[in-house]
């Protein structure tokens, strides 16, 4: 780490000298303009090239070479990394893997097709980056999980087909503002910005703090969808609903004793739990496992 000392210059202007290897390294020269970025933590980040253009593209060729799915997962990459328009183009005539493409493009936030011919399907993200808040996806994500866990209490009250497709959609909801969560932090972690936050994310590492927080409820949704496959009555669905309230809650309210005694609970319980009953159990099981990874990721948050 380097130190330099900050000078006056002028009648209002404070400068620091850039490291002359820095400057050379990246061909930069005097006049050039250089972007900064102040972080969440007030530290300041200095790129050595100009900011990406708002409408940077990325264009996938698809062949047959690969699967249908590897294609999806490569337009997903894409989005994630924040591509604001994909261009993906066909070796041949592949409508499979156009189908899949085009219902992918859909399921994505922001994400609008712009082109479509025989060979190609364009797209192009209409979605603001400032206009993404963090707070609010967690909330959404926080909302669609206990309507999934809602769901499945209805399962010895309803036609279970209709139950099971009620919950497969609202994994669906999940799976889409997951992909929105990751395209959100990977922008603001290399230099971009995100929307007003409330003071919810202070430094960079609560952007980490973020991944893990929905990587852990994006996994929840599958294990939610396999407890609707294989359902087991002596489940404590309402355990399970009021444990995911306390433990999200404690994203903003940030109580440490509170989430010591969240977290002391949560490890008992878990403790108790047969988990060879039956797969429903055993799923259940990582379910409380997966809400006890959020509150130690929330621990770790607290401490900005």
């Amino acid at each position: 780490m380097e130190f330099r000392k900050i000078q006056f210059t002028g009648r209002s202007s404070y400068i620091i000298s850039l490291p002359k290897k820095w400057v050379k390294e990246n061909e930069l020269k005097q006049g050039d303009v250089v972007p900064i970025a102040i972080n969440p933590d007030g530290s300041l980040l200095i790129l050595p090239k100009k900011p990406k253009e708002v409408t940077e593209s990325k264009e996938l060729v698809i062949s047959k070479e690969i699967s249908p799915d590897m294609a999806v997962r490569l337009l997903i990459s894409a989005y994630i990394q924040g591509y604001d328009i994909i261009d993906v183009k066909f070796t041949e005539d592949m409508p499979l893997y156009k189908v899949k493409i085009r219902q992918t493009i859909q399921n994505l936030p922001g994400l609008e097709i712009i082109l479509e011919e025989p060979l190609r399907i364009t797209s192009k993200s209409l979605l603001a980056d400032e206009e993404v808040n963090l707070k609010e996806i967690i909330e959404r994500l926080t909302s669609i999980l206990v309507s999934m866990i809602e769901d499945l209490a209805l399962i010895n009250e309803f036609e279970r087909k209709e139950v099971l497709r009620d919950i497969n959609g609202l994994e669906n909801e999940l799976d889409r503002f997951y992909f929105l969560t990751l395209r959100t932090v990977n922008k603001a972690l290399s230099g971009g910005s995100i929307g007003e936050d409330r003071g919810f994310i202070k430094r960079n590492f609560d952007l980490l703090g973020v991944l893990f927080i929905v990587r852990n409820i994006e996994r929840i949704g599958d294990h939610i969808v396999r407890i609707a496959e294989n359902f087991d009555p002596d489940l404590d669905i309402e355990y399970l609903k009021g444990m995911i309230r306390k433990v999200m809650s404690q994203i903003t309210e940030k109580d440490l004793k509170k989430i010591d005694e969240i977290m002391l609970e949560l490890k008992n319980y878990i403790e108790s739990i047969d988990y060879r009953k039956s797969i429903a159990m055993d799923s259940y099981r990582r379910v409380l496992e997966y809400i006890g990874n959020i509150g130690e990721t929330i621990i770790n948050m607290s401490l900005s």
